[in-house]
């Protein structure tokens, strides 16, 4: 019940109540209320939002061939959020690198979305202790 499935592009939810669930099982149906065929944009921030939360670090040029794209260039406003992290010495950001440093590990998934294309861009500085 609720679970969230993902294979390939494609994302899925069962039903989060149980008499809906069981109603699909007696019904010999599967329980999915909502799908969602991801993008190629969300497999590419996918990917790198993956590699900094399990890596701690981004290979710009790994991207690059990967999606056959300019990073610097295509996460161009996500890069603009991230300069208060760099300046704060919680990230290194060079020509062929994002790093997380050991003081941005408190704050990672606040790192992490500034390549969310779905949370909208900050207005206000974030506010860190929201995801501590």
């Amino acid at each position: 019940m609720s679970a969230i499935s993902h294979f390939g592009d494609v994302y899925s939810q069962n039903a989060k109540s149980l008499p809906e669930y069981y109603d699909s099982i007696e019904r010999k149906r599967f329980p999915t209320v909502v799908g969602y065929k991801m993008t190629r944009d969300d497999q590419i921030r996918k990917f790198v939002i993956m590699r900094l939360m399990c890596d701690l670090e981004i290979d710009k040029s790994e991207v690059e061939d990967f999606f056959d794209i300019s990073f610097d260039e295509y996460f161009d406003s996500s890069l603009d959020q991230l300069f208060d992290f760099a300046r704060l010495g919680m990230i290194r950001n060079t020509l062929g690198k994002i790093s997380v440093e050991s003081t941005g590990r408190l704050v990672l998934r606040n790192i992490a979305m500034c390549f969310d294309a779905y949370l909208g861009r900050f207005k206000e500085k974030p506010l860190f202790s929201r995801t501590v």
